[in-house]
């Protein structure tokens, strides 16, 4: 009833997606290879069960490109990967701010996960697909994600990783509060009617991430 309406990216053989602008890559294992071979040129052994990328191509050079245990070994260096660190300066700010961006709905989208080990992961982000999209926005389609649909940012490490959205067309938090549209279309309206100081507190949470 709050107009958000995230969906899972399924992908044909019921996997589910959670890596790209389009969440259309199920796991890091299948994001090394497809940045490997598309972003990088690189041809692929096969790997059981996994199916992104392709084993040949016509540019003289021998196939496969990389090795299975060179592939293992990119994913295992992204898998233990520690969490972007929080950069605090006023916690008392901090802690109002993140009070306000549930408060607001904000973190209808932008969520946190407790694993079932008990660990928190303040990724800051559903992985779902939404539409947060001015009116006449058109973009691509990417399987079960339409033109309109983005995956949700995570906002882990955001302080550091401007600029924002999808097109990098906002430099501030503020600007990309403000090119929320579609789905947080309502959070866009509750922060803009928010007294100076609350916003202050919002903007301290945010940029301790």
């Amino acid at each position: 009833g709050d107009g958000v309406s995230g969906i899972a990216h399924v992908l044909p053989d019921g996997r589910v997606g959670r890596f790209g602008w389009k969440a259309a890559v199920p796991s890091t294992a299948e994001f090394v290879r497809d940045g490997m071979f598309n972003e990088m040129g690189v041809t692929l052994p096969d790997q059981e069960g996994l199916t992104y990328g392709a084993s040949e191509d016509d540019d003289g050079v021998a196939d496969p490109e990389i090795t299975v245990v060179e592939l293992e070994a990119l994913e295992f260096f992204m898998n233990t990967l520690a969490p972007p660190p929080r950069d605090h300066t006023d916690p008392a700010a901090e802690n109002a701010g993140e009070l306000v961006f549930g408060d607001i709905g904000c973190v209808d989208c932008h969520a946190t996960f407790t694993l079932e080990d008990g660990t928190s992961v303040n990724v800051y982000s559903d992985l779902l697909l939404h539409d947060v999209q001015e009116d006449t926005f058109t973009g691509v389609s990417d399987g079960e994600a339409d033109t309109r649909h983005l995956r949700t940012a995570p906002l882990w490490g955001s302080s550091r990783t401007a600029p924002y959205m999808h097109d990098g067309r906002a430099y501030s938090f503020e600007q990309a509060i403000a090119d929320h549209m579609g789905e947080a279309r309502g959070a866009r309206e509750a922060y803009q009617a928010l007294d100076a100081e609350a916003r202050a507190h919002l903007l301290a949470f945010l940029g301790s991430l």
